[in-house]
């Protein structure tokens, strides 16, 4: 059972390290330019700028709840040169499931210029987005097998994993009305898709006979995936551009509001739009859904010994579960969301240079919603340095401290923003992420008195 346990570790492990993005601190820092990919109708404090090809923008996040490293490892007791997993503490983490967000978003070209009240922006990204959903009955059925209180229960072990991969190029505007009060922004991308898994269906059951040690097993699956193959061949322009067959259009909307000189709201929705994919395809599915099977288990001794039997009885387990749920396969196009989010803030200034701000992001997946509340400090040191430093609460993660800073040195702008910077010292590591870049900057806006 340890070998198990260490197996199913190491596969969420794995999963791990695939989104969340998050960006709750650059959301208030105004010099830097690649908060307009927060919210369009934000405006940094230059005429005009360019970004350092390739290192303009470089964004990581990862959050989860339940997941957490440190849990992990204290679940894991030193023995010599071996290591004991702690089978109740290991129960305890992951007795509400897991959900795992990610994210790498990567902009490889960036630049904007004002004119007159408009602001224009162009930029080409290139964005990874994970999520990962396991429910609590997967790890109950692990831990507590299917005798005592779990005789005669039904295990709902639907899981989830969605990615995709894409390239988008994005034109941003935005204009401001009502003497400057009101500014109101967009950006609409073409999207080129690389790679997706969606999970389509995600219905699977395990009910434990009452007379016996075996499972009638009932599913509905379906799994859809294009993958991109690695082919040296490939043309210039399908590598610039992505597979044209599979290529999609979205948009980012937002606004703000100044209601007074001292308060001020903004909100903004990103990410909204549709990837058809239609070259690379394969759709696996359960050929007999919502029909009962029978699975009697499997014998613990084919993973004991020497790793060529546990890789047998590994081999063993996977083959018979396959022939249980009676997976098939065809080519079948498909469509994905981009995983939209939406930031909803609000700022108190209290001098020219120095604000308040709260800041509420969502977003949602399979059902589940993940909600973060920000609070922030944001300062303008001269035209040199911007600093921010923020307070956030994840849905069951309440200790994430992040900071930023923009320095600028003549027309070169270096920053670098983290929503958990604290992490490795509260050994919260739930939610990690760093965004940093290196711009171009030219002239100052006049703010109009």
């Amino acid at each position: 059972m340890r070998k198990l346990l260490i197996f199913f570790g190491l596969i969420l492990l794995s999963l791990g390290h695939l989104r969340a993005q998050n960006n709750l601190t650059l959301y208030n820092m105004r010099p830097v330019p690649q908060r307009m990919a927060i919210n369009p109708a934000f405006t940094p404090t230059c005429k005009w700028y360019f970004g350092t090809p390739a290192l303009s923008s470089l964004d990581f996040s990862y959050n989860s709840r339940a997941l957490g490293f440190n849990e992990l490892s204290n679940a894991l007791e030193p023995n010599g040169s071996n290591y004991t997993i702690d089978i109740t503490q290991l129960a305890n983490v992951f007795s509400s499931g897991v959900s795992i967000n990610s994210a790498y978003n990567h902009e490889w070209i960036g630049f904007g210029f004002r004119l007159r009240k408009s602001m224009w922006s162009f930029s080409i990204n290139e964005k990874l987005k994970s999520r990962v959903l396991l429910p609590p009955d997967f790890f109950r059925l692990v831990f507590e097998g299917n005798g005592g209180d779990n005789v005669g229960d039904v295990f709902d072990l639907g899981f989830a994993m969605d990615f995709i991969h894409t390239r988008e190029f994005a034109v941003g505007y935005s204009r401001s009305f009502i003497d400057d009060k009101l500014r109101i922004g967009g950006r609409i991308k073409y999207i080129a898709g690389i790679n997706a898994i969606q999970t389509d269906r995600n219905d699977l059951f395990f009910e434990t006979s009452e007379s016996a040690f075996t499972y009638n097993v009932k599913s509905d699956l379906k799994f859809n995936t294009s993958l991109m193959p690695i082919d040296l061949n490939t043309p210039l322009n399908s590598i610039l551009l992505g597979n044209q067959q599979n290529s999609g259009f979205g948009i980012d909307v937002g606004a703000n509001l100044k209601l007074n000189k001292k308060l001020s709201l903004s909100a903004s929705i990103i990410d909204l739009g549709v990837v058809q994919w239609r070259d690379n395809l394969k759709s696996t599915f359960t050929k007999n859904p919502g029909v009962y099977h029978e699975y009697r288990g499997m014998d613990i001794q084919d993973f004991i010994g020497d790793s060529a039997n546990q890789k047998k009885g590994f081999e063993t387990f996977k083959d018979t579960l396959m022939e249980i749920i009676a997976l098939d396969s065809s080519s079948e196009s498909f469509s994905t969301g981009l995983m939209g989010e939406f930031y909803v803030g609000g700022n108190l200034h209290i001098t020219k240079n120095h604000n308040i701000g709260a800041l509420m992001y969502g977003s949602f997946h399979k059902k589940e919603f993940y909600p973060a509340l920000t609070l922030s400090w944001n300062s303008q040191i001269g035209r040199v340095l911007a600093l921010s430093a923020s307070y956030t609460m994840y849905r069951e993660s309440y200790v994430n401290l992040g900071f930023g800073a923009a320095l600028k040195l003549g027309p070169e702008q270096f920053y670098i923003t983290t929503d958990n910077a604290m992490g490795s010292m509260t050994d919260n590591t739930r939610n990690l992420g760093v965004h940093f870049g290196w711009n171009h900057i030219f002239g100052k806006k006049k703010d109009k008195k």
